[in-house]
Parts: structure tokens; C-alpha cells; sequence
């Protein structure tokens, strides 16, 4: 996969992840993954708000360069490919 940003900044906003105070603990929520195109796989590192916001309606689609049925087919590939791997079998 190909990163199109660090973990430290989201590519969106532009900011670090968030850092919470939550119940007398501080705690930083970490910025989730994005996928940009599936084929070949592009990631951006993202906050879920702003996630949230290139999925709104109208979407962002800069960063949505991927057409409808290719995340399914990702996953599918994903998981046939872990299936392989946990049952021993190889799948070529």
C-alpha cells in the first residue's frame, strides 16, 4: 500500500491526532485509514470526523478515486487471502 501521509496529521485538516481528557485520563484518539483508491491501494490518514466528511453529501471526491464495488471486492481479495493463509491452504 501506498501512504499519502504520516499518522501525525490528518490530510484533510491538517491536524495532529486529537488528545482527550477522558475521566482524569488523557488519551489521544488515533487517526483512521482511508483509502483513496483500492487498485492500487492508496491510503490518507484521517480523522473520523473528517472522514465523516469526505463521505458527506456531496462527497469530497478528490479523495475518492475509486469506483462503486471496488471496496468489495477488495475485502473479498482480503479475505480469501487470510483464509489461505489461516487453513494452510494455497490458493494460486
Amino acid at each position: 500500500a501506498e501512504y499519502l501521509n504520516s499518522r501525525e496529521q490528518c490530510i484533510i485538516c491538517f491536524q495532529p491526532p486529537h488528545t482527550e481528557d477522558m475521566h482524569g485520563m488523557i488519551g489521544t484518539t488515533p487517526l483512521i485509514k482511508h483509502h483513496v483508491t483500492y487498485f492500487p491501494e492508496k491510503i490518507a490518514f484521517v480523522h473520523y470526523e473528517c472522514h465523516k466528511k469526505i463521505h458527506a453529501d456531496p462527497p469530497i471526491t478528490l479523495w475518492i478515486q475509486y469506483s462503486d464495488g471496488d471496496a468489495r471486492k477488495f475485502y473479498a481479495m482480503k479475505k480469501e487471502k487470510e483464509n489461505g493463509q489461516v487453513d494452510g491452504k494455497d490458493k494460486a
